[in-house]
């Protein structure tokens, strides 16, 4: 990409490249996306200039010492190229990078020309901004959570904690997602970092500290929220409301609303 810049002068890294720069995206694409200052000139073999506006000077940025545009318009300029599954795991990257600014890509979106993919952005950002302030104070660190929060807020339920903290008897531990109101807990099950021995029993000594702190747990793994997200989402309500109404509360899950994001009950 360096030596992109170096053969084009004033280009900014863009795109897929630029996604790559960011931490949007594992692999960097074999052919380096730029914006040129010129909308004319010559093709260069393993670049691709995108005609698309110049980046205004608050959309660019340097990484490593490279002109790059801000993960903002670097969503707002991959929504042209991308359908929507693909953008909806870019922005679920960027919530795993602790970098996704809802605000920020809608005044990227604002502020310039009508830009191609914009409905399908403005979809994914709306599946987010219930759960935008919540990102704010809790760190997101994996792409589990990342899918599964904006499913939560559109089923109604109230936003969980993210990798908050729940005190046992023994220690205090930390968990994906937390409602600590109705102490229940939800945590991903992945059987590449729980399938050996030490991971498994881990895990169920956990288990069994939650329980005896009175708290419900579900684990739920990748494929079921991949493919069975309302079945998910089905008991994770019905434990939501059975847990209001131990407590004598109104339901949680009806009246919807944010959880406070840790707890050390």
């Amino acid at each position: 990409m360096r030596a992109a810049v170096l053969a084009c002068p004033g280009v900014v890294i863009s795109h897929r490249s630029a996604a790559a720069l960011l931490g949007l995206r594992k692999v960097a694409p074999a052919v380096v996306d730029l914006i040129p200052v010129e909308q004319r000139g010559r093709q260069i073999d393993g670049i691709k200039a995108h005609r698309v506006p110049f980046p205004r000077p608050g959309e660019v940025r340097l990484v490593y010492g490279i002109p790059c545009t801000t993960v903002a318009r670097t969503i707002v300029d991959l929504a042209g190229t991308y359908g929507i599954d693909k953008l909806r795991e870019t922005v679920e990257m960027a919530a795993t990078e602790n970098v996704l600014d809802v605000a920020a890509v809608d005044a990227v979106l604002a502020n310039g020309p009508k830009r191609r993919g914009a409905p399908a952005l403005r979809t994914v950002l709306d599946e987010w901004r219930p759960v935008a302030e919540t990102a704010k104070y809790s760190t997101v660190r994996s792409l589990f959570e990342a899918k599964l929060l904006p499913l939560i807020a559109a089923a109604g339920l109230p936003i969980p904690g993210v990798n908050a903290r729940v005190r046992t008897a023994e220690r205090v531990l930390e968990v994906d997602l937390l409602w600590p109101q109705q102490r229940f807990v939800v945590e991903a099950d992945s059987r590449r970092h729980h399938a050996i021995e030490v991971a498994f029993e881990r895990d169920h000594r956990r288990d069994r500290e939650l329980l005896a702190a009175n708290y419900g747990f579900l684990r739920v793994t990748w494929r079921e929220v991949e493919r069975e997200p309302d079945a998910v989402l089905a008991v994770v309500r019905s434990e939501l409301e059975r847990r209001d109404q131990a407590l004598g509360e109104p339901s949680s899950a009806q009246r919807g609303g944010a959880a406070h994001p840790a707890s050390d009950a």
